[in-house]
């Protein structure tokens, strides 16, 4: 199950050839327009391209954006029973404008404010109902609100006494919320931020691995996957107290949107599918490396994934 923020992504693709009248601007003379699914969304079609049968626990608009993210996800095998339709807020769109492969403005529509008691009620209903049928839970925070406080408590609480494996990927706004979950996935800025500390982005090698032991023991966590950007990735598990680094894999960087919902949704179904710790990392660390060299949010095929494992064994 994935619960969390979902939105629409979408492109305004076309060319710059002159600098509007009006004012000095670039005038892009559109030649297609498309949408992708984005934030939690594109965590359930990360899954489903993995193979695994998403169930998705969400709020969206009763809007056209809503309705076009209901059509999306069903095409990603994903059931839209458990999403709210609010009046009261409407669907976030992310709207980029690409001038061939670079991006020149970026607009969004969105409503950051937390569910309000009647909503979170209704989606605490909605994940008690479906959580029996699962066999994990990713919640994925983009900061929208429908992660809100008062639904991470009754999440977090009901997964516990089902003992579910809980993956979180974190914001800031949360970080002493997700105490007691198995793992969660931040990146550098986010592992100094749980910790109060000043961000370093040229901390040590060697100062890394204090650093997430601390997050570890803070949160309660029994796994914890640090994403280091162009450094790869740190795996910690707390039973063994077992520490281990993947350089990155990635050749090319084009676009780091969406990559770390790739890594939880891999990293994730591996585990639930029996895979180590270190394995599953193995694998989120190729499937990140395949996405970050597409323009937009990506997801990765099995196909495509075990090739490009075998090419860098």
């Amino acid at each position: 199950m994935v619960v969390g923020d979902i939105m629409l992504d979408e492109y305004i693709w076309g060319s710059v050839d002159r600098i509007s009248p009006e004012a000095p601007v670039p005038v892009l003379a559109v030649d297609e327009e498309s949408t992708r699914l984005g934030g939690a969304a594109n965590v359930v079609q990360n899954l489903s391209k993995a193979g695994v049968t998403p169930v998705l626990v969400s709020v969206c608009g009763n809007d056209i954006y809503g309705a076009r993210l209901h059509k999306q996800l069903e095409e990603n095998r994903c059931s839209t029973n458990y999403i709210l339709k609010s009046k009261a807020r409407h669907t976030t769109v992310k709207t980029r404008i690409m001038a061939r492969q670079q991006q020149i403005v970026r607009v969004d529509r969105e409503a950051c404010r937390d569910l309000d008691a009647n909503e979170t009620r209704k989606m605490v209903a909605n994940f008690t109902r479906a959580l029996s049928g699962v066999d994990g839970v990713i919640i994925s925070d983009y900061a929208k609100g429908v992660v809100c406080p008062a639904l991470l408590k009754e999440v977090i609480s009901l997964c516990n006494k089902q003992k579910k494996y809980v993956a979180v990927d974190p914001k800031e706004r949360h970080f002493n919320l997700y105490k007691g979950v198995t793992v969660i996935t931040p990146n550098l800025r986010e592992a100094h931020a749980i910790l109060g500390i000043p961000y370093n982005r040229r901390i040590a090698d060697t100062e890394i691995e204090g650093l997430g032991w601390r997050i570890v023991e803070k949160l309660d966590l029994s796994y914890l996957l640090l994403t280091l950007s162009e450094r790869g990735m740190a795996i910690f598990e707390k039973k063994d107290k077992r520490f281990n680094r993947l350089p990155t894999v990635a050749k090319h960087v084009y676009d780091v949107t969406g990559a770390g919902d790739t890594v939880i949704s891999i990293f994730s179904a591996a585990i639930i599918c029996s895979a180590t710790p270190l394995e599953a990392a193995f694998l989120s660390n190729h499937a990140a490396g395949i996405t970050v060299t597409e323009i937009g949010t990506a997801s990765v095929d099995v196909d495509t994934l075990i090739k490009a494992c075998r090419a860098g064994m």
